[in-house]
């Protein structure tokens, strides 16, 4: 490879750089070990970018050196990488991590050296880059190293802590660009077989642009506060398979085109492009992710779970945020424990109408959907005095401690259902889970079984709050049906009494015309209300909304003084004959205003007087009804009018007064009372007038007084 002068001056320049970068982290007060590493991994950067200068002028041995001084350089790097993430990976304490790592970057790191020393002192016969299988090796180990490098610069910034991640960052990004350069460069070198000579000579100048941010990275306080994740191994340990794949595939390809002659090129394009399509497949089965997960939580974790996560997944799944099938509660409940044993499907079992166990939800079951399991039976009787889980393989094969449990047989023939987790709420049963074998075979401890206990119990509380609320709901209904029945009830009494008081007048008045004129009009609006009131109860528990119209006030309180004025020959009404309008339900407003006026009538003397007034204010309708009767307490007024069912008259119902106050709130109005004992009461209720289009402006306006 040709030394150019633009090799010179950029080596020159890194040889500076990276020596000031070095004296600058030694200058620190009170340096930690990740910054001595990074001074080791810049001054044997510095050391490397010298030898290339002295190569670049003098040749000889400094030539030799340029391999060894960059197989030095970036072994140094990965080993700041490595102390940077040794805090999180536990590498003190679990052997078997430290191991795993320490052999796989040691290793290829080993490769190079063996490789280096050999090529210095003729051991392989010849240079290197004269044995293109040796030279092919090199190239690759070359590039593992900087596949090596991102993977563990993507781990360190996954793992930072969001406060720590500004001199995190600034360091990913500077590491990045230098081991990207180095497997940019030698990625063209394996393709095509040659070096890049602009890109071998720029490069000192390139690493040299890292300096200023490993600088400012070394000054932030980012290094105690890196943490490792299930979710970033998982990932780094995928994408470091899938790097080692493809690179032993690629030597693997590399040796066919030697071997196979004219068809070398062919064999080898072939090669290369089945196994990345083998790869993808074995690297997306499930089975092969759930048994990396497994080997995961035992190699590198001192607790199978992050229970952060976990607990985190199961609320979204079950609440719905999270579930891939936003099916009913029970199906997220065994999706959201299934998930957190990587089974593949399972099955709720909770009491039916006949008390027995049935299958309420399942979520991707293959099992047995047959016969209930007994609520008085031997594996409900077991969960429920135990309170644990049913490992089904050891009760197949003898083991455990549980006391001769017999359970169905579609459990013990079937190999593919593995668990049975009960679900407790208050200590008492309320179904079970059965969960289908995992993808990959694990063996559960104390962790797993205390884990599903406690979802167990959070599913069982997640579906007693639905059932209860299932039930409430229905309540409601009932609730909601009663409560409207007792208004129609109240009005029939009315009604009721209107009719009676015909019934006695008609022994006396029978012979006279005009009273039968009037029992006839008055038994043809009596059943006309009747009808209306049935047309109500029906509407409502329908669930129809109520009609919406304009209403005119003073024609509806007209005929019903008219009409009440029958039982009470001192009412009478205030009005100047003006139209006001309001909207709302006529029947609604009828029933307002009759409960009070019949109110007014049952609390007065025969001859007392009772006045219903009508005026208009600025936007609303203002109706008075004032009696001289016997008058209410503020105590009354304020602990039981407004209340539903208590009443102060022998034989009332008590809903009078509450339901004209929810029909004025239902109209967008209010209803006021004043009252004094012995003295009488005033009812005053406030209407909003109705909005009428203009036909000159098309502008909706409140309606103005219409004379009649």
């Amino acid at each position: 490879m040709p030394l150019t002068d633009v090799g010179f001056l950029s080596h020159l320049l890194a040889a500076i750089g990276f020596t000031a970068l070095a004296i600058s982290v030694i200058a620190q007060r009170s340096p930690n070990g990740a910054n001595m590493w990074l001074v080791v991994a810049a001054v044997t950067t510095a050391a490397w970018a010298g030898d290339f200068v002295m190569a670049a002028r003098f040749g000889g041995v400094y030539v030799t050196l340029l391999s060894p001084a960059e197989t030095l350089r970036t072994a140094a790097w990965i080993a700041f990488l490595v102390s940077l993430l040794r805090a999180s990976w536990q590498l003190d304490t679990r052997l078997s991590s430290s191991f795993v790592i320490a052999s796989a970057i040691g290793f290829v790191t080993a490769i190079q050296i063996v490789l280096d020393l050999a090529d210095m002192t003729g051991h392989v016969g010849v240079s290197l880059h004269a044995r293109p299988v040796i030279a092919a090796l090199f190239v690759v180990s070359r590039l593992t190293v900087a596949i090596s490098g991102l993977v563990l610069i993507h781990n360190l910034y996954v793992n930072a802590e969001p406060g720590s991640r500004t001199g995190i960052r600034l360091l990913c990004v500077g590491l990045a660009g230098f081991f990207g350069y180095d497997l940019n460069l030698y990625t063209i070198e394996f393709l095509l077989g040659a070096e890049s000579a602009d890109l071998f000579n720029i490069r000192g100048a390139v690493d040299t642009l890292t300096i200023p941010l490993l600088l400012l990275s070394a000054r932030q306080a980012w290094i105690a506060r890196v943490q490792v994740s299930r979710q970033v191994v998982f990932h780094t340990l995928s994408m470091s398979i899938i790097g080692a794949y493809l690179i032993v595939m690629a030597l693997l390809a590399y040796g066919l085109r030697l071997v196979g002659g004219d068809w070398g090129r062919l064999l080898q394009i072939t090669f290369l492009s089945a196994t990345v399509i083998v790869g993808a497949f074995v690297l997306l089965l499930p089975r092969f992710r759930a048994m990396l997960r497994v080997q995961i939580a035992k190699n590198f974790f001192a607790y199978r779970y992050d229970y952060r996560v976990e607990w985190l997944r199961f609320i979204n799944t079950v609440s719905g945020i999270d579930a891939g099938d936003r099916g009913r509660l029970p199906e997220r409940v065994v999706q959201a424990v299934c998930t957190v044993v990587d089974s593949p499907g399972g099955a709720l079992f909770a009491p039916g109408d006949d008390g027995e166990f049935q299958i309420a939800g399942q979520w991707h079951w293959r099992g047995f959907t047959g016969a209930p399991v007994a609520a008085d039976g031997d594996l409900a009787r077991y969960l429920g005095e135990r309170q644990r889980i049913v490992d089904l393989d050891e009760l197949r094969d003898g083991r455990g401690d549980y006391d001769g449990l017999a359970v169905p047989d579609w459990a013990v023939a079937d190999r593919g259902v593995w668990l049975i987790v009960p679900l407790f709420h208050l200590d008492a049963l309320r179904g079970f889970i059965v969960i289908e074998r995992t993808l990959a075979r694990r063996t559960l401890n104390w962790e797993d079984f205390e884990l599903l206990r406690t979802l167990g119990r959070q599913a069982a509380s997640y579906i007693a709050e639905a059932t209860m609320q299932a039930e409430l709901d229905e309540a409601g209904k009932f609730d909601e049906f009663n409560r409207r029945f007792a208004f129609i009830m109240h009005d029939i009494k009315n009604l009721v009494s209107q009719l009676s008081l015909v019934a006695r007048n008609a022994e006396r008045h029978a012979d006279n015309p005009a009273f039968r004129a009037d029992m006839v009009a008055t038994l043809q609006g009596s059943v006309g209300k009747m009808n209306d009131l049935l047309a109500r109860l029906a509407q409502r528990t329908a669930g129809r909304a109520e009609s919406g119209e304009a209403v005119d006030i003073g024609a509806l309180l007209a005929e019903l003084v008219s009409t009440k004025a029958r039982q009470h020959s001192a009412l009478r009404l205030d009005h100047d004959g003006a139209q006001h309008f309001v909207t709302g339900d006529p029947i609604r407003f009828e029933a307002l205003f009759g409960h009070l006026i019949q109110n007014a009538i049952d609390a007065s003397a025969a001859e007392a007087p009772i006045t219903v007034a009508l005026c208009r204010t600025a936007g609303e309708v203002v109706v008075t009804i004032a009696d001289r009767g016997c008058g209410m307490s503020p105590a009354f007024i304020r602990g039981q009018l407004f209340k539903p069912f208590r009443s102060g008259k022998p034989g009332g119902f008590g809903i009078g007064a509450y339901e004209a106050r929810e029909i004025a709130r239902a109209a967008g109005g209010r209803l006021d009372v004043v009252s004094r004992v012995g003295e009488g009461t005033t009812f005053t209720i406030h209407l909003p007038l109705a909005m009428l289009i203009t036909a000159s402006t098309g502008i909706a306006v409140p309606n103005q007084r219409i004379n009649a």
